[in-house]
């Protein structure tokens, strides 16, 4: 079994994530591509992008300024393996669009004997709300057009709502040109 968390290992992780972050916040573009293994086999899923290869992700950074604000860490778990394999698990709490959310960040580091530690894949999704938050919309959405939810019927309601807001998140996420008209709105 290889060492586990070895204490000066979790330091030096925990102390490069934090400078990711705080490049994250600042939008600093060059400090957060170079926090990334320059490799064709470099791989980041966000929250609606999917890059493969460092080219990519440095195409995407330079292309794409952050819709978030309030970007705070909630938890972290990070677990190294010897002296040169790490994994970075976070949840954080952010503001997107003035809307409050809850995301999740997953990073694998390896330390490069000529380049040090570089993140070589991340993830980053949205976490769905918990099953009370839909089951109290359910409450309140049925209530305010007056439709009674038989109890045999409720977990579906519930369940189709969850789904729905998979869909939607990525959805909502998306930034529009600030030139991009508004839909019309019509009215009875």
């Amino acid at each position: 079994m290889p060492q586990l968390n070895a204490p000066a290992v979790v330091e030096e992780i925990t102390v490069l994530h934090d400078a990711y972050e705080r490049a994250l916040v600042a939008n600093d573009v060059e400090a957060l591509v170079q926090f990334f293994w320059d490799s064709p086999h470099v791989v980041r899923f966000g929250v609606s992008e999917h890059l493969y290869g460092a080219e990519a992700i440095v195409s995407y950074r330079q292309g794409h300024t952050p819709a978030y604000t309030d970007r705070k860490l909630l938890r972290r778990t990070v677990v190294t393996f010897r002296t040169d394999l790490a994994s970075v698990m976070c949840e954080l709490s952010l503001t997107v669009h003035g809307q409050p959310r809850h995301s999740r960040q997953s990073q694998t580091w390896v330390k490069f004997p000529a380049l040090g530690w570089k993140i070589i894949s991340a993830h980053v999704s949205n976490a769905l709300g918990p099953p009370e938050l839909w089951e109290a919309y359910t409450d309140v959405a049925s209530a305010a057009i007056g439709l009674s939810i038989a109890a045999t019927h409720r977990p579906g309601v519930v369940q189709n709502l969850t789904r729905a807001a998979a869909i939607a998140g990525p959805l909502l996420a998306f930034n529009l040109p600030p030139e991009t008209e508004p839909a019309p709105v019509f009215t009875a």
